[in-house]
């Protein structure tokens, strides 16, 4: 209202109002939320999502709603409006491209006090650096004194957003402590592959391994460790009114963001950290959850799972559940469990015996209660103290999906829990998901990371299980083949190019998968996994319903990188077949670099489509 008073006096000319008044709300008002939909064909279309269901999605860009068929999508999310400027300011932006040498810098007028402070960083390879320096009335160019930053506690985080202002001359006011604390708090997350982390929104999703307090605003040590973030919050006195300014240098492989205020909304809902004990469970179909398990009986297993800062309840039908292996609380002391031999009738159960050894009892599982694991096993129903169990393999009474290439999504909540549906969203803020064995499940959709959409109209070949797997060692050595990773455990690269999916085998090896005629293109990279260095001779084919596709007798490390497309329409199946090469099996470890089927589309999609 002032600004446009002062507009009035000043006699301003309307286009110059009008750039005011827009500045003037930007300072007020909320940005609006930028939600992302990601398409088959890599692009990208951001907006407000309206409405999701088993077909449609609806997003609003600018002022028109667009209408995208589900089988178009590959993922989506939602994320969090941006606060008002005056609530919390973005003040450093390193995640956006910066063509001069030496820090990011950045001015803002301060009162005399305590003003909040966020500072996420992550980092992925190499030596990582992170050097913060503030300087302005009374304070030279340094490190800021240990002696002018305070904790956030519960104190400073019930300060409601309406508390951060800026006054009519442009300077932030500082918030209002009592008794701050010394020393600034962090907490601290690692990843490893095939997790990644390219965005602030990202790092939220990885479960905090640590909480803490640190004296300094800087890393505590030169961290040489690969993939990890670290998110500073923190309250800096300042000594006198004036501008100061902020400047962060990082290393090229880091990224941080410094903001002033309130706490960013993009930072909002944190994984918790991983739970060290608790059951880790792999359904029937797609998805997955870490949780607690607090009740099984015939009719229902009862799950309570971490979402965010909150454990939720989840209900699922006994069927819905393939393996549960217990959450060991000592990695050290974790055995390793022999599965061959598995029945893929009967239930196992692995129990650890006196001797300590892990032994599997075939039969099915009836339930559990508070201390013990109810267990049908020879005509008889026994019960095996539940500190004895270590995994649980269900096929007795289990859920068959209706067709493996269905149209469906996967549904991952802040925590890396994933169930897998048809999901709904109706203009309002909760999520519903409708589970392929009839179950549903709903949920705040500020609780989800993310939604993918399973068999849409691009399949990675990578979520499909092969039909059959045939795999020749030269000698005695066996190696199975890794799906995401390289045989050696590392991201999957040939020569210079990464892929973050793919799959990695040793020749010799023939992967079957069928296709039901439901796929119009196969597409791929392939060639041999770098790590090899100049080894590896191979022969290596593609083929479909018994016709080969591509034929590369000798596929060697000088062999040109080149994508595969080809035409699989109408097809059965899906042969690919790494065989010895010259060398007998020396190096010979291949990668199929991000192969995806795409599919044909749905004759009543085609029809809707003109």
């Amino acid at each position: 209202m002032q600004m446009v008073f002062l507009m009035k006096k000043c006699n301003l000319s309307g286009l110059l109002q009008a750039v005011l008044i827009c500045v003037a709300e930007l300072l007020i008002c909320p940005l609006a939320s930028a939600d992302e939909v990601l398409l088959y064909d890599g692009k990208k279309v951001s907006g407000k999502i309206r409405s999701v269901d088993s077909s449609v999605l609806k997003i609003e860009v600018g002022k028109d709603l667009q209408e995208i068929s589900l089988f178009d999508v590959t993922s989506y999310k939602f994320l969090e409006p941006a606060l008002p400027q005056n609530v919390s300011q973005l003040l450093i932006d390193g995640e956006k491209p910066s063509y001069a040498a030496g820090p990011r810098t950045a001015k803002v007028k301060l009162r005399k006090g305590l003003h909040r402070f966020t500072l996420p960083y992550y980092h992925s390879v190499g030596l990582a650096k992170l050097d913060i320096q503030v300087s302005g009335p009374g304070m030279k160019k340094a490190e800021v004194p240990k002696e002018q930053l305070f904790r956030v506690n519960t104190a400073v985080r019930e300060i409601p957003a309406i508390e951060y202002k800026i006054d009519e001359k442009g300077y932030r006011l500082p918030v209002k402590i009592e008794k701050p604390e010394k020393y600034i708090a962090y907490r601290l997350m690692e990843w490893s592959h095939p997790v990644k982390v390219k965005s602030m929104a990202d790092l939220k999703a990885v479960p905090v391994k640590k909480y803490g307090a640190s004296p300094r605003l800087a890393l505590l040590s030169r961290r040489s460790a690969i993939n990890f973030g670290i998110v500073y919050e923190g309250l800096i006195q300042i000594p006198q009114d004036g501008e100061y300014t902020f400047a962060v240098e990082t290393d090229k492989n880091s990224k941080a963001k410094l903001y002033i205020g309130d706490y960013p909304s993009e930072l909002y809902k944190q994984a918790k950290r991983k739970l060290s004990s608790g059951w880790q469970v792999a359904f029937s179909q797609a998805g997955k959850l870490s949780g607690t398990l607090k009740e099984w009986t015939r009719t229902g297993i009862h799950f309570q799972v971490p979402a965010a800062e909150k454990e939720i309840d989840l209900i699922l039908k006994p069927g819905a559940v393939h393996e549960l292996w217990k959450i060991q609380e000592d990695k050290k002391q974790t055995k390793t469990v022999d599965r061959k031999g598995e029945s893929k009738i009967e239930d196992s159960a692995y129990v650890t015996t006196q001797d300590g050894n892990i032994h599997r009892v075939s039969g099915e599982v009836v339930g559990i209660n508070e201390q013990s694991l109810l267990f049908q096993y020879q005509g008889q129903q026994r019960e095996v103290n539940l500190d004895r169990v270590v995994g649980l393999v269900l096929w007795k009474n289990r859920v068959q999906p209706e067709s493996k290439l269905a149209l469906q999504s996967l549904m991952t909540l802040i925590g890396n829990t994933q169930i897998p549906g048809v999901v709904e969203l109706n203009q309002g803020a909760t999520a519903s998901i409708t589970m392929p064995w009839g179950d549903s499940f709903s949920i705040n959709k500020d609780y989800l990371e993310s939604v993918k959409t399973v068999n849409a109209r691009s399949v990675s070949l990578v979520e499909i299980q092969p039909d059959s797997v045939t795999q020749v060692p030269f000698f005695n050595q066996r190696y199975p083949y890794q799906v995401n990773k390289s045989l050696a455990g590392q991201p999957l690269k040939i020569g210079t190019q990464s892929f973050s999916k793919g799959l990695c085998v040793h020749a010799r090896t023939v992967l079957v998968y069928q296709l039901g005629k439901e796929f119009e293109q196969f597409q791929t990279t392939p060639g041999l996994q770098a790590e090899t260095g100049k080894l590896g001779n191979v022969a290596v084919k593609v083929m479909a319903d018994g016709k080969t596709l591509f034929e590369k007798p000798e596929f060697t490390s000088a062999t040109k990188l080149e994508s595969l497309s080809l035409d699989v329409t109408g097809c059965e199946t899906l042969t690919l077949v790494v065989d010895f090469g010259k060398d007998q099996d020396v190096g010979d470890r291949f990668v199929w670099g991000d192969p995806k089927l795409i599919r044909a589309v749905p004759k009543e999609l085609a029809a809707n489509q003109k």
